[in-house]
């Protein structure tokens, strides 16, 4: 688990990046929107030591100049464009600085979670000791001696909206890596180089051409102290280019390019061809930069790790970079730029000229000093898309869901309409925008079309589906499916009947769900916390289980087989008097343990008695028998050489209790139930696609899947995916109350994942699975934690490197529920972290059987801790997680 510390409001890392400047420790999606405001931004200064620590590299003051002088003199520049009408200029000026470095009690860290948790931690002390309580609009700067890093900058990344932010200074004093670093705060990542030892200017990625971390020094944003204007790439991050400014190029044609500084005008093209992405802007000449009037060229494909060149290891380990358009570029050289570090690097890469590496695409320009006249030659798209490949009827679950395999997207152009042949005959379908669509770097402006199960016709026919690409070139049709479409939603009463009883348990049929058409498919009782307390598959009256004389509040969520569905919040209660509890005559003995306990059986003629009132159901097994209070009878319960339990009658006693009478011959008596259901007026809710989690398709993350949290855990709205680096051994698993956990070394393999909605009371609501290298491993892990978590409790919290205190108050956890792993094997927490504006809540159950370990945690915001019934709730979670690792049905 991380995050037990101080409040962390860093991104996950999407990647390592490079050794000289910039290593971000954090990523957020692209903004699109333009901020357009008047911003004059405050950045505070603190300097950090430590025992034996070398001088540092300047002292605060000095940095606070350069912020006043140089670095607000940049991104006046950077933000200030030519032309414009709007005042977007951004400048930062200096607010509070530190006289003294903050003594730390060890070494300040440089990567990993340490290294974030560190900033975070400084962050608050720093501001503690600066008198400010809200740094919500502040950035702060903090400089740090050499620690052995490999980086000279380290920033947290914002966003487009961001307006705070933390850099940390590495053996450095010089403004430019300020200036650089608070590019990370806006959200932009870094310009790197596209290097082809072919000496041509583009290529595929591979052994031929890499990705050069920092190479791309045309801007700020490579590692060359560079006062030339931001990509027009950056500045759209920054929301300085609207999306009207970007040409997106399908075809040959010819476009005037507004240069890069200018505010009005196009100013950028896009570029597809095939998986390659280019993004292309004019440079003007200007006073001193080093390339000449022409254009600029980047790829927005990432390179896969393999082809990454970089000085840090961090780079070369990380995980793949995927479609989604992420923060960095790569620039191509298309004159005579060399880059070999940041002290080894020059030359123009600008050019005239240019054509993409598969040859489908050629530029030239016309430069000026106001534009460029741009000639682009795409080679026609005569190619008929791919065959579109129907997903198998027999998945088709919900409304929302595609019914398109992927692979179905033109290689050149895009996909824009469909066509279907409904028994022969073709008509144009619906067209729908991928929903959740985030921009990725082959297509970053406009979503998808797709094919929704929603979008077909009602009714029962052949179906084949073609697409039409934005040519009009048609793909063949796919193989012809037979279909049956059913819009209608299931049906409910609160109509429930006793199924079985074992113990103290019932089971209860909903006799009253229904579905018509498909017939239902899935069946959820959600408790409010949306997780999933029971569900049933079955296609007919559904059964859940309730215990003896208890109740049960949920939503309910009904859905036939094509996703149509209903909820409405259902109430259930019950009691239950065993047939041995009645006064009899005759011979009674025992029944078949089949029955349950309590039931028992007549041998010739007998009698059973019950003192009640209302209406019940009589539960009986073989055999006959009638029903009466008084001289009248209430019902005949017919004869039946089945050995099951069997509702014999369904009777109403009336108001008050009375006594009611079974007699009959060798029958079996179970007993009488009472089922009391109310079900609150239903709404429509159609069943959403489940949600692709990747990492299952790896056979150890598969195995470690089953001790966690799943996607079915959780109602439909929640999503439950593994956490940044959460299937890797990169984060520790235990680091409650900053402890000291040698048995880190001792994982093999990890599985965290988070569980996730829009309006959450959840600021973390995670399980984590670790496989250690022995069982005896893993009890070593419990017993540090139970030693940490002893000694945490005496101390009431800890105290960071920082040499910053952190307040743990600690409850009880009262009624602990059987079913949790024995007193050994775990170790529980409900407990209070901090205080004031920084204070949240912890519920946490770690626990061990044999190698494995699972963890769920389970943390909100602010003081207010969790009650008593919050707690007996995820007690009950917690169970589930003890059974499965039991490796017993949970």
């Amino acid at each position: 688990m991380t995050g037990l510390g101080r409040a962390s409001t860093v991104a996950p890392m999407r990647k390592p990046l490079s050794t000289l400047i910039a290593l971000i420790v954090g990523f957020v999606g692209l903004g699109l929107s333009p901020a357009l405001a008047v911003d004059e931004r405050v950045i505070d200064v603190v300097a950090v030591t430590w025992p034996g620590a070398p001088v540092l590299p300047g002292d605060a003051s000095e940095i606070a100049r350069l912020i006043n002088t140089e670095v607000s003199a940049d991104w006046k520049k950077f933000t200030t464009l030519y032309g414009d009408t709007k005042d977007r200029t951004i400048s930062f000026t200096t607010g509070k600085v530190l006289a003294e470095p903050i003594a730390l009690i060890s070494k300040m860290a440089c990567v990993g979670v340490a290294a974030t948790a560190f900033m975070n931690s400084i962050r608050t002390e720093a501001y503690e000791r600066l008198g400010i309580s809200d740094y919500s609009k502040r950035y702060l700067v903090v400089v740090a001696p050499r620690a052995g890093c490999v980086w000279s900058g380290r920033a947290q990344v914002g966003g487009v909206d961001s307006a705070s932010g933390i850099m940390v200074l590495h053996d450095s004093a010089e403004s430019y890596v300020i200036t650089h670093e608070l590019g990370h705060t806006f959200g932009l990542g870094h310009t790197n180089f596209l290097r082809c030892e072919n000496n041509k200017n583009d290529g595929p990625w591979g052994d031929t051409c890499k990705a050069v971390e920092y190479g791309g020094t045309i801007d700020v944003m490579g590692n060359v102290s560079t006062s030339s204007p931001l990509s027009t790439y950056h500045q759209w991050r920054m929301g300085l280019l609207e999306d009207s400014q970007i040409k997106q190029i399908w075809q040959s044609e010819v476009v005037t390019l507004a240069p890069s500084d200018f505010a009005n005008g196009v100013r950028a093209l896009y570029v597809r061809d095939g998986k390659a992405a280019y993004w292309i802007e004019y440079r003007r000449k200007l006073d001193g930069v080093g390339y000449k009037p022409g254009l600029a060229i980047y790829r927005l494909d990432p390179p896969p790790i393999t082809s990454i060149v970089s000085p840090n290891p961090e780079d070369t380990s990380a995980n793949e970079f995927g479609a989604l358009l992420g923060a960095d570029l790569w620039m191509l050289n298309l004159d005579t730029y060399q880059y070999r570090s940041s002290t080894f690097s020059g030359g123009s890469m600008t050019g005239v000229s240019a054509a993409t590496y598969s040859g489908n695409v050629s530029l030239s320009a016309v430069p000026s000093e106001t534009g460029a006249v741009v000639t682009i030659k795409k080679k026609p798209d005569t190619a008929a898309p791919p065959v579109p490949v129907i997903v198998p009827v027999n998945q088709w679950r919900s409304p929302s869901m595609v019914i398109l395999e992927p692979g179905f997207e033109d290689a050149d152009t895009a996909i824009t309409s469909f066509e279907a042949q409904i028994d022969g005959v073709v008509k144009a379908l619906p067209v729908s925008d991928v929903n959740g669509w985030l921009p990725t770097y082959l297509s970053p402006f406009v979503a998808p079309k797709t094919v929704y199960l929603k979008d077909l016709p009602e009714g029962s026919y052949s179906f084949a589906i073609r697409s039409v690409d934005l040519v009009g070139n048609k793909s063949e049709w796919s193989k012809p499916e037979k279909v049956v479409i059913d819009r209608g939603r299931p049906t409910v009463t609160n109509d429930f009947a006793i199924q079985s009883i074992n113990g103290d348990q019932l089971s209860l049929a909903w006799v009253g769900a229904k579905d018509a058409g498909s017939g239902l498919c899935q069946t959820n009782l959600v408790n409010e916390e949306g997780f999933i307390v029971q569900s049933s598959t079955a296609k007919t009256s559904p059964t859940f289980k309730l215990k003896r004389g208890s109740a049960l509040d949920a939503t309910a969520q009904i859905f036939d087989c094509l996703g149509n569905g209903i909820t409405g919040q259902l109430s259930l209660t019950n009691s239950f008097i065993a047939a041995e509890k009645s006064s009899r005559t005759g011979k009674w003995s025992p029944a078949d343990a089949g029955y349950g306990a309590g039931a028992i059986k007549c041998v010739g003629k007998c009698t059973a008695s019950f003192s009640t009132a209302g209406r019940f159901d009589v539960l009986v097994g073989t055999g006959a028998a009638v029903v009466s209070a008084g001289s009248k009878v209430l019902a005949t319960i017919p004869d039946s050489k089945v050995a099951k339990l069997r509702i014999g009658a369904s009777v109403d006693a009336g108001i008050g209790k009375k006594p009611v009478r079974m007699s009959g011959s060798n029958f079996v008596l179970i007993g009488l139930a009472s089922i009391t259901s109310t079900l609150s007026p239903t709404k429509d809710l159609d069943r959403l696609p489940a949600i692709s989690d990747p990492s299952l398709s790896e056979p150890k993350q598969i195995a470690l899947a089953k001790y966690g949290f799943i996607a079915s855990d959780f109602s439909q709205e929640w999503k439950v995916l593994p956490m940044a680096r959460g299937t890797t051994l990169d984060d520790p698993s235990l680091d409650l109350c900053n402890g000291t956990y040698t048995s880190e070394k001792d994982r093999v393999e990890r599985r965290q994942v988070t569980a996730t909605k829009v309006g959450s009371v959840f600021t973390f609501l995670s399980t984590e699975v670790v496989r250690y290298s022995s069982a005896t491993a893993a009890q070593s892990a419990q017993k540090e934690l139970a030693k940490t978590l002893a000694k945490c409790i005496i101390d009431k919290g800890y105290t960071e490197t920082t040499g910053t205190y952190v307040a743990y108050t600690f409850t009880d956890i009262k009624n602990q529920p059987t079913g949790l792993v024995v007193e050994g094997s775990r170790v529980l927490v409900r407990a209070q972290i901090g205080s004031g504006q920084d204070a949240r809540q912890l519920l946490a159950f770690y626990q061990f059987n044999g190698e494995i370990f699972t963890g769920l945690y389970i943390m909100t915001p602010g003081e207010k801790g969790f009650t008593d019934l919050q707690v007996s709730s995820w007690h009950k979670v917690a169970v589930t997680m003890a059974t499965r690792l039991s490796g017993k049905p949970a």
